[in-house]
């Protein structure tokens, strides 16, 4: 069922809640995507599609397109809206099995929180990447083919990256990120984008953290910003 582009009202954000935190059993109730009392609409006549993506990347495309014509500003901080979203298409972000259970994750992933954590939500997430970076981002937010749930969550590799706002929002780094951690030819992630120790993405955001102190490596060529990192983002890496 395609709806109108809406938002959560403070009782509607607080009935989802409630709803995921019995177990969420069953679908999302109907009211409370299309009452009043849970919802109101946004401006213009932009209707959200029920359709399947295929990966984060394709919905972070979709999503892009769908707020278009929305205040970019207002958006990006709107707690009703990403969470209504999220309920939306909380079948794919959170599928049940067989017997119709789901394996539910923090609140804050479907219910936008504060903001140090907002790159954890499932649906602003890749909205934000493909809104500010196109298709540098692609790597960050495909997984493997045969993932049969591609929206319920994301790897690694974005996790350490977006824990650091000036990381994710700087094209020098994805595009760092992209030539250390993906594979030129298929655009997929390589093995050690999940590492953990010398030349990982975590060590990579912790460097990125001293650089910046001594050079402007927001917009910095990434041909230049791979030159100055350390011997550990070597060959192994590149």
């Amino acid at each position: 069922m395609d709806r109108p582009l809406s938002r959560f009202t403070a009782a509607g954000l607080e009935e989802f809640l409630k709803w995921i935190r019995a177990g969420a059993n069953g679908s999302v109730p109907n009211e409370l995507l299309d009452q009043a009392e849970f919802v109101e609409r946004l401006p213009g006549a932009t209707v959200v599609p029920n359709q399947p993506f295929a990966d984060r990347y394709e919905f972070g495309m979709a999503l892009v397109d769908l707020l278009s014509d929305q205040d970019q500003q207002a958006v990006s901080f709107d707690r009703g809206l990403w969470s209504w979203l999220a309920a939306v298409y909380f079948e794919q972000l959170c599928p049940a099995d067989a017997d119709g259970k789901r394996n539910l994750r923090k609140d804050y992933v479907y219910v936008l929180s504060e903001s140090r954590i907002y790159y954890r939500h499932l649906v602003r997430t890749p909205w934000f990447l493909v809104k500010t970076h196109g298709d540098r981002c692609r790597f960050l937010l495909i997984g493997r083919s045969d993932d049969p749930a591609p929206l319920s969550r994301q790897s690694y590799l974005l996790d350490q990256l977006a824990a650091r706002q000036f990381v994710i929002t700087s094209p020098s780094m994805v595009g760092a990120a992209a030539r250390l951690y993906s594979d030129p030819r298929t655009g997929q992630p390589t093995r050690g984008a999940g590492a953990k120790g010398s030349g990982s993405p975590r060590r990579l955001a912790l460097i990125a953290n001293q650089l910046s102190l001594t050079h402007d490596i927001h917009d910095m060529p990434v041909d230049r910003l791979m030159k100055i990192l350390p011997e550990e983002f070597g060959s192994r890496w590149r």
